[in-house]
């Protein structure tokens, strides 16, 4: 009799690049110990800048140096290293956080013990989930023609704009004073349909703060100015930091 081989569904995984604590370099949550959970892959390159995460976005790259992991294997990662280091900031991160299947982010948000709080740095470009956007405190890069990546999405970006709360933010990186004027329209567009704060801060290496913060007076704007704090503790683009 010949014995029959039943076979196993894989089990669907997340595709991390890496996941470490480092204080928190902008945003909010400036300065706070975090979990950096760190995903692989990317639909955006802002070839503007570049990316300070090659590692992360590009395929050649992340495809031989990075790793899977079930949602409850992460989860338990993450007690791990609140266990090791106290974080109870889980910051999720790329690349882009939302390429990775939304099913599996909201099993692993689920199997988070209620003591952690959960943000999102992400570019807008894959539409936000009821449950994420209910539970996650997103900072929302709105792409700027400096990045490259105006375009990029751009309607998807808009259903999730008027969706963010007062929790979230929106920021805007510029790298010139073009970048700024295109800012304050998008600002002056969008301000009126969500409840976001918004940010702006430099592209590293690109321009200087000190204008930003002389355009933010000359308009008199309720921005807040984001400096990558991280660039000035930490080697910038050094991985793990």
């Amino acid at each position: 009799m010949t014995e029959l081989k039943v076979s196993t569904p894989k089990q669907k995984t997340l595709r991390l690049s890496e996941h470490f604590v480092s204080p928190q370099g902008e945003g909010p949550r400036t300065g706070m110990m975090t979990q950096f959970v760190r995903f692989a892959g990317c639909n955006m390159r802002c070839p503007g800048w570049p990316c300070d995460t090659q590692y992360a976005i590009d395929p050649a790259i992340w495809r031989h140096d990075s790793y899977k992991r079930g949602p409850d294997e992460l989860a338990q990662d993450c007690i791990k290293m609140y266990e090791q280091t106290g974080a109870r900031v889980i910051n999720l991160t790329g690349g882009e956080p939302f390429m990775q299947d939304h099913d599996l982010l909201e099993k692993f948000y689920a199997r988070l013990p209620t003591m952690f709080a959960l943000e999102c740095f992400s570019n807008g470009s894959y539409l936000y989930p009821d449950w994420a956007i209910k539970h996650v405190h997103f900072v929302m890069d709105w792409k700027l023609p400096g990045s490259g990546e105006e375009d990029t999405a751009y309607e998807n970006r808009v259903v999730n704009i008027g969706q963010l709360r007062s929790k979230d933010v929106v920021k805007f990186v510029v790298c010139d004073l073009a970048d700024l004027d295109k800012a304050l329209q998008t600002y002056n567009a969008f301000r009126k349909h969500t409840a976001a704060s918004f940010w702006v801060g430099a592209a590293w290496g690109k321009f200087e703060n000190a204008d930003i913060v002389e355009f933010i007076k000359q308009h008199k704007l309720p921005w807040r100015l984001n400096v990558q704090v991280h660039n000035y503790v930490y080697k910038p683009q050094e991985r793990g930091r």
